[in-house]
């Protein structure tokens, strides 16, 4: 899958809802800081979902997959369409901070269609080490 550079904010359509979330079809796609390469995926029907998402190629330049032909069919992508990827962001109790390379979430630009993906790749991890967050306190 070519990697789209250029993520539009907005709205998101999920025809089949998220993982565990499946009655949840619109999210609102925001960002704080326009360098950053994190950004919030908040669900339009229930404001207490919402996800930390990120660019993955910022992190991980050869991250890259196939795209099965029922994903496309699903978001609608036809030839070249504009996409680009989000993949969550989990921050653990221990203060690391992980990336869920193996269920990107695929969007077709211009569609605002988007869909997580389950890959059949084994070299990507559910979740994959993205960084430790400081402890605020010295002990």
């Amino acid at each position: 899958m070519a990697r789209e550079n250029k993520i539009e904010l907005g709205k998101l359509f999920f025809e089949e809802g998220l993982p565990g979330f499946q009655s949840l079809q619109f999210f609102q796609l925001l960002q704080e800081d326009p360098d950053s390469p994190f950004f919030a995926l908040q669900s339009m029907e229930d404001e207490s979902v919402s996800f930390w998402v990120v660019n993955p190629f910022v992190f991980f330049a050869d991250y890259e997959f196939t795209l099965q032909e029922s994903s496309k069919q699903n978001l609608k992508l036809e030839g070249q369409s504009p996409v680009f990827v989000l993949n969550v962001v989990t921050v653990r109790e221990s203060g690391e901070v992980t990336v869920n390379l193996k269920a990107p979430i695929v969007v077709n630009q211009e569609k605002r269609m988007a869909r997580q993906v389950i890959l059949n790749d084994e070299k990507y991890a559910v979740r994959q080490p993205l960084f430790q967050l400081k402890s605020a306190v010295n002990e």
